[in-house]
C-alpha cells in the first residue's frame, strides 16, 4: 500500500506493504467501491490493536438488467423450471402409486354403495391406497432438492422423509375421507356431492405430503408453505380425480376399449401429483422473503430461499445450501443468520475466504443486491422486505 504525506516535515506513517507474486505489477492501494480516492489504510497501530481490522463500507452491487421488483418476488425462467420439476416429480410419484395400488384396488363407480359387510374392507383398502399415493408423491417431491443440487445423500434423505410422512398422512386422509363419505350416505349422494366429499381425503393426504417438505428443512415458514400448498394441491387434484376417472372410462367404452378403471386411475393419480407439486412450489415463490440466486459457477440460476437461521453454506450434504459441484468450497464454508429482520453473513474460518462485492469479510450485514462469492460460486442476495 502507499500513503500521501500531508506536509514536507510530517513523519511518514508506518504502513503495511503488500507485494503480489507478479513482480511486474506494482502494489496497488486498496480502495472501497465508493467515491474515488477513498483508501483503506491499515497501519502498525491497527495491526497491534485487538479486535477486527478496519473495514471499508461496501456499496451495493450493480443492479442486474431487468425490471425492479418493487417488493414483489421476482420469478425467473429458472424458477419456472423449478416449478416444472416439482410438477414432474409429483407426476412420477402418482404413476408409482398407480403401479403399487393396482393389484388391490377395486373400482367403485360414483353412485354405487358397497355391501355393509364390505365397508370395513373398503375402509382399509382406501387407507392403503391413499397411503401409497401420499407416500410415493411425497417421496418424489422430497428428493427434488437433492437431485437439483446433485447431492444424492440429501436426495435420499428427503425421499425417505417424504415417503414416511406422506404415507402416514395419506392413510389418515384416506380413512377419514372414506368414513366421511360413508357417513354422509356414500353412494346414495348425488355424484356432484360425492366428488367434493372424496376430495377431503385427497386434501388431507396432500397436507401431509406438504408437511414432509417442511419437516425436511425444519423451518416453521417452510412448514406453513408446505401445508398450504399440499392442502390446496390435494384438494384440487381430488376434485379432478373422479371426473377424470369417469370421463376416461366412458371414452374407453365408446371406443371399444376395456371398461376397467386402471388407465383412468393412472391419469387421475398423475394429475393429483402434478397439482400437489405445482401448489407447493407456487406457494413458496409467492411467500418467499429473502433468497440467494447463483449468478456464477456450477448450478447457475438456482435459487435458495432462506428459511433457517443460521443457514449453512458449504459442500457438505448436511448444509442447507449444498455446493457439492464446487470443489473449492469448504464442507461448512459460511453461514447466514437472521436477527431483527436483517441477515448477516459470516465466514467460518475458511482458507479461501468469503467475499461480499469483491471484498473479503469476516462478518457482514447483507443488503439486497449484494454479491456473495465462495470458491467459484457467486450468489446474488435479495431481500423482499428491503425492496418494498
Amino acid at each position: 500500500m502507499s500513503a500521501t504525506d500531508d506536509g514536507a516535515n510530517q513523519e511518514p506513517e508506518e504502513i503495511l506493504d503488500v507485494t503480489l507474486d507478479d513482480e511486474e505489477s506494482p502494489p496497488q492501494p486498496l480502495s472501497a467501491p465508493g467515491p474515488a480516492g477513498d483508501l483503506l489504510v491499515i497501519d502498525a497501530e491497527h495491526l497491534a490493536a485487538p479486535g477486527l481490522l478496519p473495514t471499508a463500507e461496501l456499496g451495493p452491487a450493480p443492479p442486474l438488467k431487468g425490471k425492479a421488483t418493487k417488493g414483489k418476488p421476482s420469478v425467473t425462467v429458472q424458477d419456472v423450471v423449478g416449478i416444472l420439476n416439482m410438477m414432474l416429480a409429483g407426476a412420477i410419484g402418482g404413476a408409482l402409486a398407480w403401479v403399487f395400488t393396482t393389484p388391490f384396488i377395486v373400482d367403485l363407480p360414483l353412485g354405487a354403495t358397497p355391501e355393509p359387510q364390505l365397508l370395513a374392507v373398503l375402509l382399509g383398502k382406501m387407507g392403503l391406497f391413499f397411503a401409497c399415493a401420499g407416500g410415493m408423491i411425497g417421496m418424489m417431491l422430497g428428493a427434488v432438492e437433492g437431485i437439483n443440487a446433485r447431492t444424492w445423500e440429501k436426495a435420499a434423505r428427503g425421499a425417505a422423509l417424504g415417503l414416511g410422512i406422506g404415507a402416514v398422512g395419506g392413510f389418515i386422509g384416506g380413512v377419514i375421507g372414506q368414513a366421511v363419505y360413508g357417513g354422509l350416505g356414500g353412494g346414495s349422494l348425488p355424484a356432484a356431492t360425492q366428488i367434493p366429499v372424496r376430495a377431503i381425503g385427497w386434501a388431507l393426504a396432500g397436507l401431509f405430503v406438504g408437511l414432509s417438505q417442511g419437516a425436511l428443512v425444519r423451518s416453521r415458514r417452510k412448514l406453513i408453505n408446505g401445508l398450504l400448498g399440499g392442502l390446496i394441491g390435494g384438494a384440487a387434484g381430488g376434485l379432478l380425480f373422479d371426473p377424470i376417472h369417469e370421463v376416461l372410462k366412458q371414452a374407453l367404452r365408446l371406443t371399444g376399449g376395456t371398461v376397467g378403471g386402471g388407465m383412468s386411475r393412472l391419469v387421475a393419480l398423475v394429475v393429483v401429483g402434478i397439482a400437489v407439486g405445482f401448489a407447493i412450489s407456487v406457494i413458496e415463490q409467492a411467500r418467499k422473503e429473502a433468497w440467494l440466486r447463483i449468478v456464477e459457477g456450477p448450478l447457475t440460476g438456482k435459487q435458495f430461499i432462506l428459511y433457517r437461521s443460521p443457514t449453512l453454506i458449504g459442500s457438505s450434504s448436511q448444509c442447507e445450501i449444498t455446493l457439492a459441484l464446487d470443489k473449492s468450497v469448504a464442507p461448512q464454508h459460511a453461514a447466514i443468520s437472521e436477527q431483527g429482520g436483517r441477515h448477516t453473513l459470516a465466514d467460518l474460518g475458511t482458507s479461501t475466504g468469503t467475499q461480499v462485492n469483491g471484498q473479503n469479510i469476516r462478518t457482514r450485514t447483507l443488503r439486497s443486491g449484494d454479491r456473495i462469492s465462495l470458491g467459484m460460486t457467486t450468489f446474488l442476495y435479495r431481500d423482499r422486505a428491503v425492496e418494498k
